[in-house]
């Protein structure tokens, strides 16, 4: 699942939800542009990326990053300048589909199900999902940065084939997934951009940690994480779709004495309306997104001394063994 940035072809009177949202980022005017408005602030001016580098800023509730990438293994550095927690998820999409495609046939869809589901009326957001274009289940989710809390740089390395891909967050403020776009002023934290035929010549990362990932052994570290900064590499030996429409992933989350992780579980789940909601209740510090079954990603991550966890997007993590704790010593 992934609901898409998307404005309405239509004006409709703003939600409450909306209105909520408007007012939430008006009392953080850092994480807009000058002045607290809600428009974009201009791309930073930045030195030209080594070869298969893409730099991504986000900023209040946009992505700054470039229309196109050269293919082959390609690192995703993800800058997270506004005041609230989002990741970045790669989506291939279907040929002949585009950024128009899911403003007007997807991000609605999912927005109104959201609503649904909070009012508490789960079979008509299951017959709202069903209204989902029949193109929709042949994008193909290629990782990008997980989960990375204000102020926090997070890197994932994927190689990338030609075509046409959207970068997302559909974290939710208010109940309303970050992505979904029915004032661009507002929201909108979605980007098109594509991988070219010129390959970058960028080579594969050599990993000091290994993680793998199944339906049917949850989460597995090989190594011992230790101090400092790792290149992981995380295999998804399957892959499956979950009770909640989504597959699952790996993102790191520093864990402070005393947290239950029960708060952490029920908090990765986007069907609860408290899930996936901002402010997060851990600091997430990055992993990556979700992949094919039989593929792998890499993620960088610096450890300093502390207890950790290794999560997925999935309910019931702690019983599929996809939240799994570690101490660095």
């Amino acid at each position: 699942m992934s609901p898409f940035s998307a404005p309405h072809a239509r004006r409709r009177r703003p939600s409450p939800l909306i209105a909520a949202l408007a007012l939430a980022l008006a009392l953080v005017p850092a994480a807009c542009g000058p002045g607290g408005d809600l428009e974009p602030a201009p791309e930073a001016t930045r030195s030209a990326p080594p070869p298969g580098v893409m730099n991504v800023v986000a900023r209040g509730l946009s992505f700054e990053a470039p229309a196109e990438v050269p293919l082959g293994w390609t690192t995703i550095r993800f800058e997270n300048l506004s005041p609230m927690v989002h990741f970045v998820v790669v989506e291939r999409l279907p040929e002949g589909q585009g950024a128009s495609s899911q403003q007007e046939l997807v991000a609605p869809v999912f927005q109104r199900g959201m609503d649904l589901i909070a009012a508490g009326d789960m079979d008509g957001a299951m017959a709202e999902f069903g209204t989902l274009p029949p193109w929709f289940g042949d994008i193909v989710f290629m990782g990008g940065p997980g989960l990375t809390s204000a102020g926090q740089t997070s890197q994932a390395t994927v190689y990338l084939e030609p075509g046409t891909y959207l970068l997302e967050c559909y974290v939710k403020t208010a109940g309303v997934f970050h992505s979904y776009n029915p004032d661009p002023a507002i929201l909108g934290m979605v980007h098109e951009f594509t991988v070219t035929a010129e390959a970058s010549g960028a080579v594969e990362p050599s990993p000091t940690l290994s993680v793998r990932i199944s339906s049917a052994s949850g989460i597995e570290i090989e190594g011992t994480p230790s101090a400092g900064t790792h290149m992981v590499r995380v295999d998804f030996d399957d892959q499956v779709v979950h009770e909640n429409f989504v597959q699952h992933d790996v993102h790191v989350a520093r864990i402070p004495d005393g947290f239950d992780l029960a708060t952490l579980e029920a908090w990765m789940n986007w069907v609860d309306p408290a899930g996936l909601q901002t402010p997060s209740p851990v600091e997430f510090i990055g992993g990556t997104n979700e992949m094919p079954g039989g593929t792998y990603a890499y993620f960088t991550v610096t450890l300093t001394p502390g207890t950790y966890a290794l999560v997925a997007e999935v309910p019931g993590a702690l019983g599929k063994g996809m939240l799994q704790t570690f101490t660095v010593e």
